[in-house]
């Protein structure tokens, strides 16, 4: 029983531990070093019995089970941020991919080749490479805080409470922006966001539904996120 007098069974607990397990397998694709995916997990369940903690007596068990989710999710995602540092060296390389991408955007060239993003970016494929590895952990927050990009992509899809008729108006034109921009990904990258962010399929899931490894889907993933950031800022632009 919690501070406010509600008690869940060990039952209900253990019901948690393979959607929690399942959670992790899918935030996180490259094992920190001197960590395991027990780790990850049991920092799932303690964000999840702070929930059960501090559950609300007025939210229904669907309402709870949401709450009690997301907490263990940014529970993982705040370990996994601190222990999985990328280092300076590697987030300048990330701009600099970056920037290759706005610029071959610039210029309506929306299937730009790896290679020709790391020539443009002034790297080695074996440095663009290592680059991308590193940052295939990275969720969606972490690259808005390394790209600094004037334009959030979280901001830009996330949901909206109010409902008062300038946030309508608002909330269909984000959506307006966001279809645009995803207009001008390619099928794969489009294919590969729908089931990371829609479908909840892992990384190692994705791979074998469309034959690429691991590492493959990681910077397919992440060049999309990147590449959807610069379209949503070249479609802010024209309003």
């Amino acid at each position: 029983m919690n501070s406010k007098g509600i008690s869940f069974s060990e039952e209900q607990i253990k019901h948690f531990y393979p959607i929690v397990k399942r959670m992790v397998r899918k935030i996180v694709v490259k094992m920190p070093q001197s960590y395991d995916e027990e780790d990850f997990v049991q920092v799932g369940m303690i964000g999840l019995l702070k929930a059960i903690e501090n559950i609300d007596t007025t939210k229904d068990e669907k309402a709870f089970y949401k709450y009690a989710l997301l907490k263990a999710k940014g529970t993982i995602l705040d370990k996994l941020r601190s222990v999985d540092v990328v280092s300076r060296y590697t987030r300048d390389k990330l701009k600099s991919i970056s920037k290759a991408h706005k610029e071959f955007l610039k210029e309506n060239i929306f299937d730009a080749s790896e290679k020709s993003i790391a020539a443009k970016a002034g790297m080695t494929m074996k440095e663009y490479h290592k680059t991308m590895l590193e940052v295939s952990n990275l969720d969606i927050v972490s690259l808005d805080e390394i790209l600094e990009d004037e334009i959030s992509l979280q901001e830009s899809i996330e949901d909206k409470n109010s409902k008062s008729a300038i946030s309508i108006l608002e909330e269909n034109e984000q959506i307006n922006i966001l279809t645009k921009a995803l207009s001008k990904l390619s099928k794969i990258e489009l294919d590969v966001l729908s089931m990371y962010y829609y479908e909840d399929f892992s990384v190692k899931e994705i791979a074998q539904i469309i034959k690429k490894t691991q590492s493959r889907v990681s910077q397919i993933k992440t060049n999309a996120i990147i590449k959807l950031k610069h379209l949503i800022e070249q479609e802010y632009t024209k309003y």
